[in-house]
């Protein structure tokens, strides 16, 4: 187009042109175009030109871990960082990260567990460190043009969560660098991808279709159970297993059911595509609450994206000596880069620890709690379910309206709101890792749970096969997490009062427990007893107010828990080599399994079993992999029909039963003769006692003891159903008494195979002769049990035995007593105060609710002093005789 004035050929006008070339040229001037590289040698000279605000230096800490990863790991495909809570791992992931981007042209990936934690690293990096990184969180669809050309280009770090990378469809393209922040903490962020799983509560008609596919392979009393609505809270916590061989059968009809029900479920259909063409390499586990099907080790090279990095950084609080980070991410082997000398005894902060329930009853806890609110800015408390968060919100608000109450969401784009509120207070479930409080943001924390075993095969593993050594090093990782939330720095302080649930009890009131823990946490956990045990309401008050203000009598305390530090010494955790050499070949076993290649599985297999040889500890857990040779072997024949692995599975399933004879659930694989072993119901009392105990929190020897003597209290009093009804919990029976007129005494159950029911009957006078009215009544018990105990199961055996201080009985009594048992009342009494002292044995022994050698040892005192089931019913005399 050419205008007035313009000049021939030209296609602007004269009068464009002169706006172009006029003084306002140089606002239109060309970008520079960077420079692909920086040519920095090393990444302490690239700190050094930094923008860095409020940062001066590094510690030396990790100017030796940038130096030995410069010098020695930066070559290596897998690389594991160890820096403990609160040192400053995150300046170093992303010094790597900015290194490595600048130096190569990389496309760097940094991952958090949370979108919290992603946006929290943005802010810092940006803010504070002067390093360039991008959020990139929720769908790709909402990603920005500009934000994944700077990724993709290498101009900028993107920061996501685990999820964003491990799911079906992963937008990251390609990533040259993966950094995993808190990869201690990712097992479920990872696992998940190929996860599936349906809770009762959310998914009830898929829950019910899975159980009604696979009820012909299990218990006619464990589906029983499964259907029930109404059962008991320690029901409803077990977990079973699935036997793999049942599952290889049904995963056709497993298949057919899911694929039916989950093709419209939004939210599980994608972790269902992950899985389904690889059902045989899955465990499935059922409880009452819920079902998971997952590989037992996350197949995370399956991910093409993660396979294909030319690095994988994984940075962790601890790296430990038993494997677990290899377990969690699925890589078999890393270069690992330790934390440097010089933490050995030292720890980060100064922690108070306060145990009031050592001191104080319920409602005095409850008045504690309120005035550690209205005297405290902003608290936080770590809880492990979201039910009980509701429970904290209703009962915050009615201590004080005004106090602003927060969770993790209202803090997932940041956490101002929080910190600038004048009087708050924020509540995290699950939420351990990576959201922190330094300084003034709080000076308080409230510890009220820990998730111990945050999904079902840890809690299989760890209560029914008795193999909870694999998960110390991650339960501790766990409980370091938590209380390092609000210490960040050397001269960081926070009181930490701790209204535990009975898990997190074990591992700060156990002593051996404690030795696990690092020397400085063990000092102030023990001066947190000392100071918390024998003291009344006012001290607990006024202990907090003068560390709060850091006073002279503090100081002095301090000096004392120093001291304390100096003598304690850290104890590895045992088995701790075995675990480590056995973990690189159960990563091999797990992807040879995950692409059907069963020959290899069973060349790699007796790798795992022969490496967990050893001592007690490793016992559970080499009986897992005995039944994952055995599972193979199945596979195997099902797959030749050769005799020879027919053979060879029986031979590793019967060891399996051997070396944990309650794993009862494999004698749907097996031929063994439940005779030859260790009565099962014994076993069975024994899983169940340890899971009682924990709830009458044995590891508070005070308050257990106050609740033996209650019992005493029942003795004495001649209060006969109340003594039954107790007596018979401390031997590991289920108990129950129903109170009804037309209803039994005290039943005890064991298992689902047995129940003893009572007719108590105390006289007034004990020499005249048993009524034949109450006689009759005992009889129609076993009536009642069938009518009423649903969830044992249709051949349990029912045994009802007549308590009582007479000892003759009319002919006619005989005759209507046939079937009953009888235990003189000067007998039984005397059997109950010999379980009471065996009570006291309990705790002497505890060691947590999972420790198999306390396990153990009870299953050896019940069978010297013949209390098992089948001893006490042997030991009563036949009704007929009296």
């Amino acid at each position: 187009m050419e205008g007035p004035g313009a000049e021939p050929g030209s296609i602007i006008s004269h009068r464009y042109y002169k706006v172009y070339t006029s003084q306002n040229f140089d606002k239109m001037a060309f970008k520079t175009v960077k420079k692909k590289s920086d040519n920095y040698d090393d990444i302490e000279s690239l700190f050094r030109d930094l923008p860095t605000h409020d940062i001066q230096s590094l510690y030396s800490h990790q100017a030796d871990i940038i130096r030995d990863y410069q010098e020695k790991a930066i070559s290596k495909t897998d690389v594991a960082i160890e820096l403990p809570t609160g040192s400053g791992k995150t300046l170093v992931g992303l010094l790597i990260a900015e290194f490595r981007r600048r130096k190569d042209n990389y496309r760097v990936l940094y991952l958090c567990p949370t979108k919290q934690l992603v946006n929290q690293v943005v802010e810092t990096s940006n803010s504070s460190y002067g390093i360039k990184c991008i959020a990139f969180t929720g769908s790709h669809r909402y990603f920005k043009e500009k934000d994944k050309y700077a990724y993709n280009n290498g101009e900028a770090i993107a920061v996501t969560t685990y999820s964003s990378l491990f799911n079906i469809n992963p937008w990251f393209e390609k990533p040259n660098i993966i950094i995993l922040d808190d990869a201690h903490t990712s097992e479920n962020y990872i696992s998940s991808c190929w996860s599936l799983s349906v809770f009762r509560s959310r998914d009830s008609n898929i829950y019910r279709a899975l159980i009604d596919t696979i009820k012909d392979n299990i218990s006619y009393a464990s589906y029983n159970k499964l259907i029930n609505d109404d059962l008991d809270y320690f029901d409803r916590d077990l977990v079973e297993k699935f036997p793999s061989p049942k599952l290889f059968q049904a995963k056709e009809r497993i298949f057919d059911c899911l694929s039916t029900y989950l093709d419209d479920h939004a939210d599980l259909k994608y972790q269902w595509s992950m899985i389904k063409d690889h059902l045989d390499a899955c465990q499935f586990y059922y409880s009452w609450n819920e079902i998971l099907i997952r590989p037992l080790i996350p197949p995370s090279l399956s991910n093409k994206q993660f396979e294909s990095a030319a690095q994988r950084i994984f940075m962790s609080a601890t790296l430990g000596k038993g494997g677990d980070l290899e377990r969690i991410t699925g890589i078999n082997s890393f270069y690992k880069i330790p934390i440097p000398a010089g933490w050995e005894k030292q720890g980060l902060g100064r922690r108070f620890f306060m145990f009031p329930s050592l001191s104080l009853e319920q409602s005095e806890l409850v008045r504690l709690l309120e005035e550690f609110l209205k005297l405290n800015n902003r608290t936080v408390f770590l809880v492990s379910s979201e039910d009980q968060v509701k429970s904290l919100r209703s009962q915050i608000k009615s201590i004080d309206s005004n106090i602003e109450f927060f969770t993790a969401y209202d803090i997932e784009e940041s956490k101002s709101n929080f910190v600038n509120s004048k009087k708050a207070a924020i509540v995290l479930a699950n939420r351990f890792d990576g959201i922190d409080f330094a300084g003034d943001q709080s000076r308080l924390l409230f510890l009220i749970g820990l998730p111990y075993a945050s999904n079902l095969q840890e809690k299989f593993l760890q209560s029914r096969m008795n193999a909870s050594i694999i998960f110390n090093d991650r339960n501790r990782t766990r409980l370091i997490q938590a209380i390092g939330r609000c210490t960040r720095s050397p001269k960081d302080y926070s009181a930490i009062c701790v209204f535990g649930e009975k898990d997190l009890s074990e591992w700060l009131l156990l002593k051996n427990k404690r030795k696990y823990l690092h020397p400085e946490l063990q000092a102030e956990i023990e001066f947190g007893i000392d100071n918390s045990s024998d003291i009344d309401f006012n001290s607990f008050f006024d202990n907090f107010r003068e560390f709060i203000n850091q006073t002279d009598d503090w100081k002095n305390a301090d000096r004392n828990i120093i001291e304390l530090r100096n003598d304690a010494i850290q104890t590895n955790l045992e088995g701790a080599d075995q675990l480590e050499k056995a973990a690189k070949h159960e990563v091999d076993f797990q992807y040879a399994y995950w692409y059907k290649d069963y020959l290899k599985c069973f060349s790699i297999v007796d790798n795992v079993i022969s490496s967990l040889d050893g001592g007690p500890e490793l016992r559970g857990y080499r009986a897992f992999w005995n039944y994952q040779a055995g599972s193979i072997a199945h596979l195997l024949f099902i797959d030749t029909q050769k005799p020879i692995y027919k053979e060879t599975s029986e031979k590793y399933l019967e060891k399996l039963v051997k070396i944990c004879p309650s794993a009862t659930w494999s004698r749907f694989i097996t031929k063994i003769d439940s005779e030859s072993s260790i009565d099962t119901n014994l076993i069975s009392n024994i899983e169940y006692l340890q899971q009682f105990l924990n709830w009458k929190k044995i590891s508070q020897t005070q308050s257990y003891f106050k609740y033996l003597k209650n019992i005493e209290e029942f003795i004495n009093n001649n209060d006969l159903e109340n003594m039954n009804l107790h007596v018979g919990e401390l031997l590991g029976f289920k108990c129950e008494n129903p109170g009804s007129n037309a209803a039994p005494d005290p039943y005890w159950i064991s298992s689902d195979d047995l129940i003893i029911v009572f007719e108590d009957k105390l006289y007034e006078n004990s020499d005249g002769e048993i009524s034949v009215e109450h006689i009759r009544q005992a009889t129609h018990h076993e009536d009642w049990i069938k009518e009423n105990v649903k969830e044992v199961s249709a051949q349990c055996k029912i045994i009802t035995v007549f308590v009582s201080n007479r000892t003759k009985v009319t002919e006619e009594g005989r005759l209507f007593g046939k079937k009953l048992k009888y235990w003189n009342y000067s007998d039984f009494k005397n059997f109950c105060i010999e379980i009471i002292s065996l009570g006291r044995e309990y705790s002497r022994y505890y060691n947590g609710v999972n420790d198999s050698n306390w396990k153990d040892y009870f299953i050896d005192e019940f069978l010297k002093r013949k209390l098992s089931p089948a001893e006490i019913i042997k030991s009563l005399r036949d009704f007929d005789s009296l």
